[in-house]
């Protein structure tokens, strides 16, 4: 991508999903749900709730039809992990499992993946053997190498992270594409600008969540529904613009009682913003 400010940006065209979660966990009323939202896309947990074991070829297929009987279309997957790639506890099942969630992910129409894999360990200055942040390297080395075998991106979620860190780490990965799962309400909550992180980012930002937060005195943060928190989305959608960010912004639960109507609150407010 050109760097930003290069050129007037173009008319830009915001590509809306919804987590399927937030319609709730049976997996036809949802999809009925979400096409009647303002998603024309979706993100789907294939961990808990569209998982391979369930779905042979043919159930595939039929997903994929009735998907494009709705007028959706399989923004990303999702695959949860209850650990990070740098801890060694059942770790090879952990990456075993992965790999499967990204030749699932292409077999379903997407080639996004997102993941969360934890806070980048800091290097010691004295260490002299491999430490936990080698470990998280060659995991996600391994996992770029059969993404790019199988037609699929690990999009990494790092906002847990300082952006210096973040950047060295994608530096040393070699082996095939890596993404980063960009999540403004995240960054907002450390006191962190998304809008200038997200210039440093852009070019490798392959999803981005549409959340909202407040920051706590105790600079501790609370998730809120889109519109009621600190992010600037006015800001943060003109940055997506002037990137030509060309990847889906999904609206996920946002923490409260209704989560179906939050999602849809926070893409009717994206798109009234990006109508003007």
């Amino acid at each position: 991508r050109p760097p930003l400010g290069s050129k007037d940006p173009p008319m830009y065209q915001l590509r809306c999903a919804a987590s399927l979660s937030a319609f709730g966990s049976q997996l036809k009323k949802a999809l009925k749900k979400a096409a009647a939202s303002p998603a024309t896309g979706v993100l789907v947990d294939t961990r808990y709730m569209v998982k391979p074991i369930d779905f042979s070829a043919s159930a595939i297929r039929h997903l994929r039809k009735h998907l494009d009987e709705l007028g959706l279309v399989l923004a990303a997957t999702t695959f949860p992990t209850r650990r990070g790639f740098s801890d060694q506890r059942d770790l090879q099942p952990r990456i075993e499992a992965v790999r499967g969630a990204l030749q699932f992910a292409r077999d379903l129409g997407t080639d996004v993946v997102t993941l969360n894999i934890g806070t980048v360990p800091v290097v010691e200055p004295d260490q002299d053997s491999p430490g936990e942040r080698d470990l998280l390297v060659d995991v996600l080395n391994d996992l770029a190498r059969h993404g790019n075998h199988v037609g699929a991106v690990p999009v990494i979620s790092v906002s847990a992270s300082d952006l210096q860190s973040l950047q060295d780490l994608l530096a040393d990965i070699v082996a095939g594409p890596i993404g980063v799962d960009f999540d403004p309400a995240a960054w907002t909550g450390r006191g962190v600008d998304p809008v200038s992180t997200f210039r440093e980012l852009y070019s490798v930002v392959r999803h981005v969540w549409v959340r909202d937060a407040i920051r706590s005195s105790d600079g501790t943060h609370r998730e809120v529904p889109v519109g009621r928190g600190e992010v600037a989305w006015d800001e943060m959608l003109a940055v997506l613009a002037e990137a030509e960010y060309n990847g889906w912004v999904t609206a996920g639960a946002s923490g409260g009682a209704d989560p179906a109507s939050d999602a849809i609150g926070a893409l009717s407010m994206l798109q009234s913003i990006t109508m003007g």
